[in-house]
């Protein structure tokens, strides 16, 4: 088990190491929030050389209404700069059917 303290679970674990251990190169990542957690890990995850599969129906966002920006807006965003370098943009269902 991982327990992080950061944004990114690979910042504060010794994540990456486990899983070039096992001989993991490609990773897909879901989980919440978009905009914090998922973007760290995402990009800590391409930074350290590990192939990585966003699906974006997998992941969880949210307004932030004190900055006028809705969770749409931000996945938009978050997702063309992921997609454009640090991950592969995917549905749960292409995922699954390339398994």
């Amino acid at each position: 088990m991982f327990v992080k303290s950061t944004s990114s679970a690979f910042a504060s674990t010794d994540l990456a190491t486990h899983l070039r251990g096992q001989g993991i190169t490609r990773l897909i990542i879901t989980g919440a929030a978009l905009g914090f957690c998922v973007t760290s890990a995402v990009r800590a995850a391409a930074d350290l050389g590990f192939a990585v599969i966003l699906p974006r129906d997998a992941v969880l966002g949210f307004d932030l209404p004190m900055m006028g920006l809705s969770a749409d807006e931000i996945a938009k965003v978050t997702f063309g700069l992921l997609g454009a370098d640090f991950a592969t943009l995917s549905s749960t269902a292409e995922v699954i059917a390339s398994l």
